[in-house]
């Protein structure tokens, strides 16, 4: 497109065009200009100066969730996926049940447990009536031992019996709290309720898979009604308000990184700040690559895992050579800038770059400090050097 570009510009310089020399010496080309060529050609023109630079690394780089903020859900036992809450990429809630597992070993627990349960408090209610029953004894023997009627012994016969009752109910009942105790633990682990059986005295076979942070789910191993083993890994999902960019810094640039620098993460149109805060201490053998890692905040989630990046290290500023924006421009295989000798002559010079920001580009040969370069105009003088090759 730019050599398009080129080609147009050449097309409308007027005939008659500024004299052109080549001194074939060291092949610099020197344009000339008439004052009415300049003005048509809107030349624009700024000194080399030395300004104080940041100095930058750019590192290729991943978005990845922090290892501390990852969860990965397992299946507690085998069955089958009954109910699944959430896809890839939902938001959840810590403690969000995110899929209902069903599974015969649950039932088998709590079909024990309810036979167990039922017979207990069969014999609550059996002893409660016995209770009741003792009780009247007991105020019958008390209102006879009052009027004179019934012995001392039976008296307290009657409140033994009475109390002996009472506390073998009690027993009944502390055992009905240890047995659901037990199994609210033993079921708990696999994340399945007694509540619901206790209540409707029914087996129910599912165990809730629930969030213990909140955050995204990542990844879903598995689709309704489909068969789990135990342990198979069937969801994670990571708390992304906070999320790593890790990037990978070639040996040459490894001195210049150190935690605590600041950073720009940089991934298609979005750019957000951020700080290093772990350099590896190892170099990778095979790629000669240093691991760094950046934090970043990411509380509206626009930075997804495995999304690639750049991470800019800011390391720091320097003074050097540099000419203004849009004073370097490229053809072919080069980078070149117009440097104004005198009024309408123009040398084309290459020129060595380095470091760049949004207002300046650095040099590292080409051009001395105090010259006169191009900013505005360089494609009509790029026309005019083209045709002269040609020529």
């Amino acid at each position: 497109m730019r050599n398009l570009i080129i080609l147009l510009i050449v097309s409308l310089i007027c005939c008659g065009c500024g004299k052109i020399e080549n001194t074939k010496h060291d092949a610099i080309k020197i344009i000339k200009l008439t004052q009415s060529q300049e003005e048509n050609a809107k030349i624009e023109t700024a000194k080399v100066t030395y300004e104080k630079l940041k100095t930058e690394i750019t590192l290729p780089a991943q978005f990845k969730a922090q290892n501390k903020s990852l969860e990965k859900i397992y299946a507690p036992m085998e069955g089958k996926i009954e109910k699944i809450y959430f896809d890839i990429g939902d938001t959840i809630k810590k403690g969000d049940t995110i899929a209902l597992l069903k599974t015969d070993e649950i039932s088998q627990i709590q079909l024990e447990f309810l036979e167990k349960i039922m017979d207990i408090e069969s014999d609550i209610k059996t002893q409660s009536a016995q209770c009741t029953l003792s009780n009247s004894e007991y105020e019958r023997e008390r209102t006879l031992y009052n009027e004179k009627i019934s012995s001392r012994a039976d008296y307290e016969r009657a409140l033994a019996e009475k109390q002996k009752d009472i506390a073998k109910l009690n027993s009944l009942k502390s055992k009905r709290s240890a047995l659901i105790n037990v199994y609210r633990s033993r079921l708990g682990v696999y994340g399945a309720n007694i509540d619901t059986v206790l209540k409707t005295k029914k087996a129910q076979p599912y165990i809730e898979l629930k969030a213990s942070i909140g955050g995204v789910l990542l990844e879903r191993k598995v689709n309704t009604g489909e068969f789990v083993e135990d342990n198979k890994e069937i969801f994670a999902l990571a708390d992304l308000s906070t999320i790593w960019l890790v990037g990978y810094a070639f040996e040459k640039d490894s001195a210049k990184l150190a935690v605590g620098q600041k950073v720009e993460a940089k991934s298609g149109n979005e750019s957000i700040e951020g700080v290093l805060s772990y350099v590896s201490p190892i170099l990778d053998n095979e790629t000669k690559t240093l691991e760094v890692r950046a934090d970043i905040e990411n509380s509206d989630f626009k930075f997804k895992p495995n999304i690639y990046a750049e991470i800019i290290v800011n390391t720091g500023e320097k003074e050097t050579l540099v000419v203004p924006d849009g004073a370097i421009e490229k053809y072919g295989d080069y980078n070149f800038a117009y440097v104004k000798t005198k009024e309408g002559t123009y040398e084309e010079r290459k020129v060595e770059t380095g470091l760049k920001n949004e207002k300046y580009t650095e040099i590292l040969s080409g051009l001395k400090e105090g010259e006169t370069v191009v900013t505005n105009g360089i494609f009509s003088l790029l026309g005019e050097s083209i045709k002269m090759s040609e020529k």
